[in-house]
C-alpha cells in the first residue's frame, strides 16, 4: 500500500461504506498498512482514498511528538460521521499527504460531535476538539471526496513549492516538515 498521486481520480470520490459483514479487506490488516503508510509519509492523518482504497476509513496518530490538544495515540475510524459541530470556528494552515509541500490555510470547526465503528465493529460517539478535531475534520472531508485545496480561503496558499521532508515546515512551527504538526 503507498500514497496515491495528487490526480488520482479516487482522491475526488464519495467513498463506499465499509461493510463489516463483507469487507474489503480485513479491517485490522487496513488499518495496520494505513498507519505504515502514514507513519512512513510522515502524517498525522490517512483516509483510505489517499493509499486507492474505495472505502470509508481513516486513521490518525501522533508518531513520536505531540500536539497541545490531542492525545498521543494510533487510532482508527470506520464510516465515521459528523454528527454536530460547534460554534467557534478558527483558521489554520493544513498540509496534506496527498499534495506534498503545499499548505493552505482552513476555516474549520474548533468542536465536533463524531460517530464511528472501530476495527471491531462496535459504534463510538466522541466529543473532540482543537487539532484531533481538524485532523478527523480534514480526513472525513477525504472520504466525501474533498481535498483542502477546495477549502482553503482564497489566496492563502502557504507554499506552493515541494518542501524536503527534512527542511523546516513553511507553518513556522520550527519542525522538521516530515515531523510537523499540521500536516494530515
Amino acid at each position: 500500500m503507498k500514497l496515491v498521486k495528487e490526480t488520482h481520480e479516487i482522491l475526488k470520490k464519495e467513498l463506499q461504506p465499509f461493510d463489516f459483514e463483507n469487507p474489503i479487506m480485513d479491517p485490522k490488516v487496513l488499518v495496520e498498512e494505513m498507519h505504515r503508510v502514514r507513519r512512513k509519509d510522515g502524517g498525522i492523518g490517512l483516509a483510505a482514498n489517499q493509499v486507492g482504497v474505495d472505502t470509508r476509513v481513516l486513521v490518525i496518530g501522533m508518531g513520536d511528538f505531540t500536539v497541545e490538544g490531542a492525545d498521543d495515540f494510533s487510532k482508527a475510524f470506520f464510516n465515521p460521521e459528523i454528527t454536530s459541530y460547534g460554534e467557534k470556528e478558527e483558521y489554520m494552515i493544513e498540509g496534506c499527504l496527498s499534495f506534498p509541500g503545499l499548505f493552505v490555510k482552513v476555516k474549520r470547526s474548533v468542536d465536533i460531535e463524531i460517530k464511528y465503528f472501530d476495527e471491531e465493529g462496535v459504534q463510538w460517539l466522541d466529543n473532540l476538539t482543537g487539532i484531533t478535531s481538524r485532523i478527523l475534520q480534514h480526513e472525513i472531508d477525504h472520504l466525501n471526496g474533498v481535498v483542502c485545496m477546495d477549502r482553503k480561503v482564497n489566496t492563502t496558499i502557504v507554499k506552493d513549492k515541494k518542501v524536503g521532508r527534512n527542511e523546516p515546515c513553511p507553518c513556522g512551527s520550527g519542525k522538521k516538515y516530515k515531523k510537523c504538526c499540521i500536516r494530515s
